[in-house]
Order: C-alpha cells, then structure tokens, then sequence
C-alpha cells in the first residue's frame, strides 16, 4: 500500500519550520497538521492489517460533485462505499443536543460538519453514476486516549479505538453484492478526482528573506557544512549526505516553499548559501527536472513537493554514512 502523502500545506509549513520561517501560528497549525497525519497514518495500517486486498483505497482524495470536497479515505469493496473521517483527538469528548464539549467545555465547531459534507457530495456523485450503489460514512477516533459519550443514534456514526479490528472485519457483511463490477466502478469514481483546488502558503517576498538559507544537514537540521567532493559533512553530529542526494534534497525543499515560481539556477544557489557553484546545481536541475524554459532563463517546471514524495526509492551513486 502506497504511504499517504502529506498534503502540500503541511510540507510548506514542515520546510518552513526546519528553515526558522514560522511565527506562533504557524508553528501550531503545523502541529495540528501534524497530529491529524499520524491518525491517518496508523488508520491506514489498521485498514492494510485488516481489511480485504479486494477493496480499492483512496487516501486523501479531493472530488468535485456539487462542489469539492476532500476526504481522509474512501474505500470501495463489493459492498460499496465507506467512507472515514479520521479524527486523532484526545480527551473527554461528548455530544448531546447537538452541540460538542471537551472536558466540560463547549465547542465551537461541529465535528461531524466535514463528513456531512463528504457524504453529501459522495450521494451527489453515486446518484450520477448509479445511485443503487450504497455508501455510509463514519468517524473513527483513533486516539486511544479519547473517550465518547453521545446519544443512542450518533454512537452509529462513530468508530471508537476499541472496536475498529471489528468494525473493518464486518465492513462487507450484511450487503448485497454491487451489480457493477468493482473496476468499472472505481474508473467512473475516479473521474470525480481533482487536485485539491486551495493553493499552498506561499513564502512572499517580505518572509523569503527570513528563512534559513544552506544545505541543512538531515540528521541533526543544522546549517554548517564541510563540502567535500562527494560528501556533506555536517560540523555538528558528523553526518555525510551524497552531496548530489543533499543538493536535490534542498532544491525540493525551495520548490516547496517557493511554490508559486519555477526552479532556477540563481535563485538555488542563493538559497544555498553559495554552497555549490552554479554549474553543479544546473547539472541536478537537468537530470531531475523538466525543463520549461531553456536560453539565457532557463527555468525547470517546480513540482512542489518534498524529495520523500518525488523521488522515494532513489538510488545514488555515493552513499550517507554516518562519523560518530
């Protein structure tokens, strides 16, 4: 199973973070961002450890059926669509009267709003496909230290910790069969896909001048280099980074944050601090990226997002290697 991606939002303020960009705001939606993404992920191991290798797993998927809408993951087996909103909340959590509180306090926001609406335009969506196609939604709290009290008929819209294994076992049963076979489905969902339509932060020019500019070392993230031929050698915790691996890697991290502009030559090298020369970083920008302008202002396409995601699996010629 493919490893859910973090959305571009959450690798924008990831890189920002590790370059010393955030103010407090920033620093706590990044911490929430990050907090939702561990749920989902330990979600998605629940679901390869227990589910069926028949069903078809959309993670993180945007669709557009009456207006866009994204969802945590959808699942669609021989019985239907299931779809999960997953939520990595901790604490005492109650709904009565229609209304939320945690810890005895009151919330603001409905919990429910975003499956609501996921649901909504999932039935839009089966209604154009077919609407005998059947499709429940449910929130799971994944968090074990989260308790839920609600009313009777809510409990059924709800997944807690404790009974999820049982919950992803029974899933299939007590449905009928789908008529339309589970390919064929999937291909006319999958024509719902779009690409999340909100753009990432952008890092304008007032806060570009803010973030920490180099080859930030990946081990221990700090800034302070020997360059070798081959090799980063960070001066902190000794880490040596393939100098080619090190130099991509931070180009992708200035795609990320500069996601509104193509990659160029000049504008890497001084987000690298001068740290290569010019001629080594046109050589990776070559070799990895599409070109979209070539001459004097040669500009590469900027896909933005991290290397993790572009390149996962990348070999390299010279190894990292680690000096204690």
């Amino acid at each position: 199973m493919e490893k859910r991606k973090q959305t571009k939002e959450h690798q924008w303020l990831m890189v920002m973070a590790e370059r010393n960009g955030l103010d407090e705001s920033g620093r706590r939606r990044l911490g929430a961002l990050d907090v939702g993404h561990v749920g989902e992920c330990e979600f998605d191991g629940w679901i390869e450890q227990f589910g069926d290798e028949r069903w078809r797993v959309y993670r993180d998927v945007w669709i557009d059926a009456g207006g866009p809408t994204q969802i945590d993951t959808m699942i669609v087996s021989e019985a239907g669509l299931f779809i999960f909103d997953v939520k990595n909340y901790s604490g005492e959590y109650a709904y009565s009267g229609g209304k939320w509180s945690v810890n005895g306090r009151p919330l603001i926001k409905d919990i429910f709003v975003q499956l609501k609406r996921s649901m909504e335009k999932v039935t839009f969506m089966l209604g154009a496909i077919d609407p005998s196609v059947p499709a429940e939604g449910r929130i799971v709290f994944i968090n074990e230290h989260l308790s839920f009290e609600a009313e009777g008929a809510v409990q059924d819209r709800v997944v807690m910790r404790h009974v999820l294994k049982k919950h992803i076992l029974e899933m299939d049963g007590g449905h009928p069969r789908l008529r339309m076979p589970i390919d064929v489905l999937c291909r006319e969902i999958e024509a719902f896909f779009i690409d999340c339509p909100y753009p990432p932060p952008r890092c304008d020019a007032s806060l570009y001048p803010k973030v920490d500019k180099g080859v930030r070392c990946h081990r221990c993230g700090e800034f302070e280099h020997e360059v070798m031929r081959y090799h980063f050698r960070c001066l902190y915790c000794g880490y040596r980074e393939a100098k080619e691996k090190a130099v991509l890697r931070s180009i992708c991290e200035y795609g990320v944050i500069r996601n509104d502009c193509m990659l160029r030559v000049a504008d890497i090298h001084h987000f690298l601090g001068g740290t290569v020369g010019e001629r080594y970083i046109r050589s990776i920008l070559i070799k990895y990226f599409r070109v979209a302008a070539r001459g004097r202002h040669a500009a590469y396409v900027n896909p933005g997002e991290v290397m993790e995601y572009l390149f996962s699996g990348m070999n390299f010629r010279y190894k990292d290697w680690n000096q204690e």
